[in-house]
């Protein structure tokens, strides 16, 4: 519905009509306008997310037409949608004819709003019977109250539809949409799945079927369902590339992954999002040169000061970091405070840059600043704080601040461990051969990674300690 009104906005028809409603506010004058050109013209301002001028629009459709039902059905929602029950019941109340079907759905919703349900079911009941039980009845019904996050009321609704119409198309729409709201994915995709058997070239249900999918991190199912969506329509499937490319990169298949945003930002320039991606793709197969040539393009068609900046002024300062150009990472983490100077984790950033350079009462200020800031995040800023240790050798602090967090539930151990680990290897701690027992339990990949070692599956604790015996008298 919502392309439908975008594509009406965009004709010429229209855009003179809009254009002659805000020459008449401009100058003051009064015109005249029929009552559904003024309710497409609240309606082009809601989409625009401007409501202040779209209930201006329906309150002058009211002044020309007071008993319009489409104007003052939609006004009363839009007071509904600001907060303002009371005046939305007010306007509801004032409608000359109450047994119109918009009517009684508006009522059935401002019912749902003062948390009156029975008097909605009640309401639902009388619309059902009066249209003898029609299916495009139920889905009306059931979009309803699921739209207003009524799904315990929904599910009696489709179980009771779904009896009566079993293959009916619009329902089954309805009710897939209600159970994945609910998470209840394996009734969704059932259903996603009979809609298909029905028309296997929907790329709208292949998509829906693939963001289930993406939801149970069941990535390589979530990639069959995008990638059945592109092959039907190449043309215009930017969301089913969009989340293929997550699929991969999710599952660590950083060229592939890339391969789809290259294509999405040829297809779409004006996006900024594939390239931030392309230089992630390229950070984690280990190449930094090329994914700072993608995140230095990103940065001349980003808007200023967006998260979007933000993001990569922060990874360009990782980049340069990592080629130990501490002087250029702190350039680019200063350009990302700017946009976000409380952000906690940026702080650290810079806190570590100044370690790396040895500058330490300014980056142990800056950790306590950080720290001061986090209240809720707390543990993810000391966990930062000790690898920053760790990473600049100051093994004994690195310890002290990690083994704080061992069994603290805010941070994931599969992040934690291989840290905890390298650091007790360092400083010979007894506890060390259970902290890597569990660590190559949890979270083998990482382990192996922070010690620097080719991966062996199934490897014993004993047996890697042998293998770290041998590197450190090899080296």
């Amino acid at each position: 519905m919502k392309d439908q009104f975008a594509s009406y906005f965009d004709k010429p028809e229209f855009k003179q009509i809009l254009a002659h409603y805000e020459d008449m506010l401009l100058s003051g004058s009064c015109f005249y306008f029929e009552a559904a050109e003024l309710t497409d013209i609240a309606e082009y301002y809601a989409m625009q997310g401007d409501s202040q001028q779209a209930e201006a629009a329906l309150d002058y459709a009211i002044r020309l037409h007071p008993d319009n039902l489409d104007a003052l059905i939609f006004k009363a929602r839009a007071r509904l949608i600001n907060g303002h029950l009371n005046e939305a019941i007010v306007i509801s109340e004032s409608i000359t004819d109450q047994n119109d079907r918009e009517v009684l759905f508006l009522k059935a919703e401002l019912a749902l709003a003062d948390n009156r349900h029975r008097q909605a079911n009640d309401i639902f009941r009388a619309l059902i019977e009066a249209e003898s039980y029609q299916a495009d009845t139920y889905t009306d019904i059931i979009d309803l109250l699921v739209d207003n996050k009524q799904t315990d009321i929904a599910n009696d609704w489709v179980d009771e539809a779904m009896t009566r119409y079993p293959n009916n198309k619009s329902l089954l729409e309805s009710s897939a949409y209600n159970y994945t709201q609910q998470e209840r994915y394996d009734e969704a995709i059932a259903l996603y799945n009979q809609l298909l058997d029905a028309d296997a070239y929907s790329t709208l249900y292949w998509e829906e079927l693939g963001k289930i999918y993406f939801q149970r991190e069941e990535y390589d199912k979530a990639i069959e369902a995008f990638e059945f969506a592109i092959a039907i329509n190449s043309d215009e499937c930017y969301y089913s590339m969009y989340a293929a490319a997550n699929c991969y990169f999710n599952l660590g298949n950083y060229s592939r992954a890339e391969e789809y945003y290259l294509i999405i930002h040829q297809k779409y320039p004006e996006t900024v999002d594939p390239l931030f991606h392309m230089g992630m793709c390229r950070v984690n197969m280990g190449d930094d040169d090329k994914a700072l040539e993608y995140f230095t393009e990103a940065l001349t068609t980003i808007p200023e000061d967006s998260e979007e900046q933000a993001q990569i002024y922060s990874q360009l300062s990782l980049i340069f970091s990592r080629k130990e150009q501490h002087e250029k990472a702190i350039a680019y983490i200063n350009e990302a405070l700017k946009i976000y100077p409380d952000n906690p984790e940026l702080i650290i950033m810079k806190g570590h840059e100044l370690l790396c350079q040895g500058v330490y009462n300014e980056s142990t200020e800056l950790f306590l600043k950080a720290l001061s800031y986090d209240n809720e995040r707390v543990e993810r800023s000391l966990f930062l704080i000790g690898v920053s240790m760790l990473e600049n050798a100051h093994y004994e602090m690195s310890y002290y601040i990690l083994r704080l967090l061992r069994g603290n539930t805010e941070i994931e151990s599969t992040m934690l461990y291989p840290y905890l680990c390298l650091c007790e290897w360092i400083l010979h701690e007894e506890s060390f051969k259970e902290t890597l027992a569990q660590s190559l339990n949890i979270c083998p990949t990482k382990t192996y990674e922070i010690f620097s070692l080719p991966p062996t599956p199934g490897e014993s604790a004993d047996s890697m300690i042998e293998r770290l015996k041998q590197l450190k008298i090899e080296n």
